[in-house]
C-alpha cells in the first residue's frame, strides 16, 4: 500500500533546524521591512548577529525589531520587548535574550527597521534558527 505523503514525512521524525538567514540592506532606512522567511515548521530564534558595513557618515546606528505573524500587513509579535541595536562596523553585536522567540508553522517572519543614525552604507543581520 503506497504511503501518503503525510505519513511518509511522519517517519523522517521532527523537522531539524535550518540554515542560517542572511539579510543585507544597502543603506537601512526607518521605517523599511523586509520579509525574511514564511516558517514551515514551528521555529524558535536562538541567535541574532548584525553588523554594519561601511562607516558612512557620523557614528552610524541602526535598530530594528523581528517580528512574525500569519499577515505581513497586521503589527505581528515582536521577538524582544525593545528593538535591537547594533552600532558596531567590526566585530558586530550578537543578541540571544528574546521575549518571544517562537515563530509558528506557517507564519511569516520580517525585519522592520525602527531607527538609524548617522548614514551606515549597509546592515547585515544572521538568524539562527532551530
Amino acid at each position: 500500500m503506497p504511503l501518503s505523503w503525510r505519513q511518509l514525512t511522519s517517519l523522517l521524525g521532527p523537522p531539524g533546524a535550518i540554515p542560517p538567514e542572511t539579510i543585507w540592506i544597502a543603506a537601512p532606512q526607518a521605517n523599511e521591512k523586509r520579509i525574511v522567511l514564511r516558517a514551515p515548521h514551528s521555529l524558535s530564534i536562538t541567535r541574532v548577529d548584525a553588523v554594519l558595513s561601511g562607516s558612512g557618515s557620523g557614528s552610524p546606528s541602526v535598530s530594528f525589531h523581528l517580528r512574525h505573524g500569519a499577515d505581513t500587513s497586521a503589527t505581528g509579535a515582536a521577538s524582544t520587548s525593545s528593538a535591537m541595536t547594533v552600532s558596531s562596523t567590526s566585530s558586530g553585536t550578537a543578541f540571544s535574550s528574546f521575549a518571544n522567540a517562537i515563530v509558528p508553522a506557517e507564519h511569516w517572519m520580517w525585519l522592520e527597521i525602527t531607527a538609524v543614525a548617522g548614514s551606515p552604507a549597509g546592515l547585515t543581520i544572521s538568524l539562527l534558527l532551530s
